[in-house]
């Protein structure tokens, strides 16, 4: 009995010291902290992370293959490893690493610095912050992110002139609600395309929309479709109402084509200065090819961060009324925004071909709800996803005729004076 005991307690100890030893492991990227989804296990000196959540570090893709072999590969570099051995395979060299990759659950644990190193990252160790630190500086054609898409900006910038078609799909969640009374709830979906061209010097830009919108619980029942259209130019903003035409909005102090080059900066160095003063965040994924062409791939993500740089409060300043408007400043600063989208960059042109676009919006601000009573509170979030298609770099296009255009303040006043009075 006692040897049959002291064998199942032998085994458990085995099972025990097999199992990773999880710690409180931290992660930085490129100097900034980098949030975990999944707890790292930490043994005996070797840090192993899940798959996923490499490959995501990393940014690089993975995939498992025939049962227990995993294979990664960023770029012209590929690597490949299998569960349980530590013979690795490096762009058909072969390598010894210092753990083999193991399954935990449902999760397979690889070494972290191995597979950063091997991707062509520098890795080194805190042990007072226990902090994992990686580092890599990618380029292509000798250019880092920051300077490649400040390039595309330039070479845009230069064309003068391009057309943008995006398909645009949108869900908004909103809840208001007055002091004392019952919130409200209100959906929305829409799925939208919309052509548009633009013209940097003189400015010129015209739009086509159109949207289909549901609004469950809404007065008219079923999808409504919604068109729209739009120019800007140096003597202001037109856009078309129905039953009216082509209106002008007064738009008084505003300089259009100021605002533009300065978000347009023919200048990269000023480009990638002002990308990181709105908090921006640039990195290359995977070279991707499609019809023919050769693209280089940068995600960019953007966060709540831009309306608190200095530079959206520079800009805010330059449009009347923004900066001063406190409610407007107030519902900013209190902007949940969480954006990402993938530029697909033409290697042989430099410019941006297509466009992917993935994020989240939420904000609190307060409504009025009647003369004399407390202001309500309005939460609204909205999903978006978007695919942007840019072409006709350079070449000239048509725009409506708006010169008989009506004056869009006297035209509500119209409205309002011909409505009926309510009892």
């Amino acid at each position: 009995m006692k040897r049959k005991l002291a064998i199942v307690m032998a085994f458990m100890l085995i099972l025990v010291m097999a199992a990773p030893a999880f710690a409180a492991v931290n992660l930085d990227i490129n100097g900034k902290a980098y949030p975990l989804s999944s707890e790292p296990s930490l043994n005996n000196g070797i840090t192993a992370m899940p798959l996923e959540e490499v490959s995501t570090a990393l940014e690089c893709s993975a995939a498992i293959v025939q049962g227990d072999i995993i294979r990664l590969q960023k770029n012209e570099t590929t690597l490949q490893m299998t569960v349980g051995s530590t013979t690795a395979v490096l762009n058909e060299a072969e390598k010894t690493m210092p753990m083999a990759p193991s399954r935990v659950g449902d999760q397979v644990y690889i070494p972290l610095r191995f597979v950063a190193e091997s991707l062509g990252a520098t890795v080194a160790w805190n042990d007072q912050t226990q902090t994992v630190g990686i580092t890599y500086q990618e380029t292509r054609d000798g250019m880092t992110a920051d300077e490649l898409l400040a390039r595309s900006t330039q070479a845009m910038t230069e064309a003068g002139r391009y057309k943008m078609a995006v398909d645009l799909k949108a869900k908004v969640n909103a809840r208001m609600a007055g002091e004392g009374q019952e919130p409200e709830s209100m959906q929305m979906d829409m799925d939208g395309h919309i052509d548009a061209w633009t013209q940097m010097d003189p400015l010129l830009m015209y739009m086509k929309q159109k949207a289909s919108v549901s609004a469950p619980g809404a007065p008219t029942p079923g999808p409504q479709v919604v068109e729209t259209e739009m120019v800007l130019n140096t003597d202001g903003m037109f856009m078309t109402m129905p039953g009216v035409g082509w209106v002008k909005m007064d738009l008084e102090g505003i300089n259009f084509e100021d605002l533009m080059k300065q978000s347009m900066a023919q200048d990269p160095t000023t480009a990638m200065k002002q990308m990181k003063d709105l908090g921006m965040s640039l990195s290359f994924a995977n070279d991707q090819e499609k019809d023919g062409k050769k693209y280089w791939v940068i995600n960019v993500a953007m966060g709540g961060d831009l309306f608190k740089s200095d530079y959206f409060k520079q800009i805010s300043q330059q449009i009347p009324g923004l900066g001063a408007d406190a409610d407007l400043q107030k519902m900013l600063q209190n902007m949940e925004l969480d954006f990402n989208y993938s530029a697909w960059i033409n290697q042989e042109t430099l410019y941006m071909d297509i466009m992917d676009l993935d994020g989240t919006m939420s904000f609190k601000m307060d409504i009025p709800v009647a003369e004399g009573s407390p202001a309500g509170q309005m939460d609204m979030n909205m999903d978006m996803k978007a695919v942007y298609n840019l072409s006709d770099y350079g070449k000239t296009f048509d725009v409506p005729q708006i010169t008989d255009a009506r004056d869009f303040e006297e035209v509500i006043a119209e409205q309002m004076a011909a409505a009926p009075t309510q009892p």
